[in-house]
């Protein structure tokens, strides 16, 4: 009995870890803007992490967080924040447009929109007004059975600035161009990868404490 008791503590930890396994996430910056004032190549300026994420009911949603980073928050002015966020999918568009859920109060989700220079992207959440989120915009899609993060990091069609995997619009910072007009917003957009983070180490730790407490029980049965 005291031997079964130790195959259980074993199975649940092992499955437990083999759940942790399989979540992944993947982080790309966005470090072009569509202004001179604010250099392309030379800071980041918001980052997009697309992840696997439970949802409500829905165990296998992907989670959208977009974050804007040192080199804007350092230039916040009132009512600063993240006004737009486009991206592409390699599904249909109606399909992922009806799945976006949990955005904030006062966004709407549209598609085929243009990310000012960046060019026109299949799907885009936007606040209305002076309805920003700042530093993170967080989004679901949900309910779309086998889809998977990289369903989501596709490029757009491409405009001025080239052709992105992503593109937000930030408004409310301070004015980067005094004296010669005003520059309080603007739009940015990126395509390279930071990190895919396969969280192994903790899983294969859970692993390992699952063995010691199996070879606990079963010198305590020993004995």
């Amino acid at each position: 009995m005291r031997r079964s008791s130790a195959s259980l503590a074993l199975a649940t930890v092992t499955l437990f870890a083999a759940g942790v396994t399989n979540a992944a996430s993947v982080s790309y910056y966005l470090d072009q803007s569509n202004v001179s004032q604010l250099p392309d190549g030379v800071n980041n300026y918001l980052q997009v992490t697309i992840s696997d994420s439970a949802y409500l009911l829905d165990p296998n949603a992907i989670r959208f967080d977009v974050t804007v980073l040192a080199p804007l928050t350092s230039i916040a002015g009132s009512n600063f924040g993240i006004q737009s966020f486009g991206f592409n999918t390699t599904l249909t568009t109606a399909t992922v447009l009806a799945a976006v859920t949990g955005l904030p109060s006062g966004w709407s989700k549209g598609s085929n929109s243009n990310q000012d220079g960046f060019g026109n992207f299949e799907l885009v959440d936007s606040g209305t007004g002076s309805n920003r989120q700042n530093p993170t915009l967080t989004f679901y899609i949900s309910g779309i059975a086998g889809d998977v993060i990289a369903n989501y990091a596709t490029t757009s069609t491409g405009g001025a600035e080239g052709t992105y995997l992503f593109a937000g619009h930030v408004a409310g910072f301070l004015d980067q161009d005094p004296g010669a007009g005003e520059v309080t917003s603007a739009y940015f957009g990126g395509n390279a990868p930071v990190v895919q983070v396969v969280p192994v180490p903790a899983a294969a730790w859970l692993f390992g404490s699952a063995l010691g407490l199996a070879g606990l029980l079963r010198r305590k049965s020993a004995g």
